[in-house]
């Protein structure tokens, strides 16, 4: 494999600016540094690139046709190496601009609407329009500029980060747990038993594990609602079992016992919930604050549970 030349790219510039003035003191000046200092880097950019650039004599400077064609790439790598500087420069500026989001019904109106007044109080320059959907939808052909969603990617030309994973446990009302026949002790009894499914995903199953141990649920569905809100409800009216979360959810039916643990020990797989979006919309400060906002409010979440 033939080994890449090697140069100064500051060396570039000063060049660029030798060319355009045809003077070594001019292009010293415009620079801002001594003009010994702008021939001793042409000297080494020639010595690197092994060519000549430039002819000097007394009375006038001329450029080489090889140095002609390195001055035009040249002008195209430092527009490259100003539009790097823009983008970390424009990083540092205070998000401002509208951001469209779309975010699943099952994350919750409180999770929402929460992030979004940090989000819009935190920049004043922003706009937010957040519409809550019940289905995956594309950031691209929806018409998003984010999307929170699970599952793996099924375009390349999009970006996922994680933004929080909902720990999911087993729970029912005290009312059902009393009116069966046996307590329920081994997974097994969980597929007799009436169901209340979080259907976003579109998944028939239920994966519990246990350490190492993995038991893969088929039970009786009573109701399927694709808000945890609403199978909240269900439960608590003793209608069937459930897997619901604690991040995103109000814990105070965990404390006063309206709601009470099934098979502590065996522990549904976490749901994860990424923030995507556009890779070319990967520079973008407006969603870089929204992120943070979003992870912000999850971790107060947690710490209230």
């Amino acid at each position: 494999m033939k080994q890449n030349l090697s140069f100064d790219l500051d060396a570039l510039l000063v060049f660029g600016k030798v060319v355009e003035s045809r003077s070594l003191s001019k292009a010293a000046a415009l620079l801002g540094m001594p003009k010994s200092t702008v021939s001793r880097k042409l000297t080494r950019l020639e010595s690197d690139l092994g060519i000549k650039l430039l002819r000097k004599n007394t009375h006038q400077l001329t450029i080489t046709d090889l140095g002609e064609k390195v001055y035009d790439h040249a002008v195209n790598i430092l527009a490259e190496a100003n539009g790097v500087r823009a983008v970390v420069e424009g990083s540092k500026q205070e998000p401002q601009g509208e951001l469209h989001v779309a975010i699943p019904v099952f994350v919750g109106i409180d999770y929402a609407s929460r992030v979004g007044a940090t989000f819009l109080r935190r920049y004043p320059n922003s706009r937010l329009d957040i519409r809550l959907v019940d289905n995956m939808v594309d950031p691209i052909k929806d018409g998003f500029d984010v999307v929170f969603g699970t599952g793996p990617l099924q375009d390349s030309t999009l970006i996922a980060r994680k933004v929080f994973s909902l720990e999911l446990f087993l729970c029912a009302s005290p009312e059902l747990m009393a009116r069966l026949p046996e307590p329920i002790t081994d997974p097994t009894q969980l597929n007799s038993q009436p169901f209340i499914d979080f259907g976003f995903g579109g998944s028939r199953k239920l994966t519990i594990a246990k350490n190492k141990r993995r038991y893969e649920l088929s039970p009786l569905i009573r109701a399927r609602a694709n808000n945890f809100q609403v199978c909240k409800q269900y439960i608590l009216q003793g209608l069937g079992i459930g897997a619901l979360p604690t991040q995103i959810m109000c814990t105070t039916e965990l404390r006063d016992g309206s709601i009470v643990p099934v098979l502590p020990e065996w522990k549904p797989e976490p749901l994860d919930v990424h923030m995507i979006y556009p890779f070319e919309l990967s520079f973008s400060n407006l969603i870089s604050a929204f992120y943070e906002a979003a992870c912000e409010i999850i971790v107060e979440n947690t710490a209230r549970s």
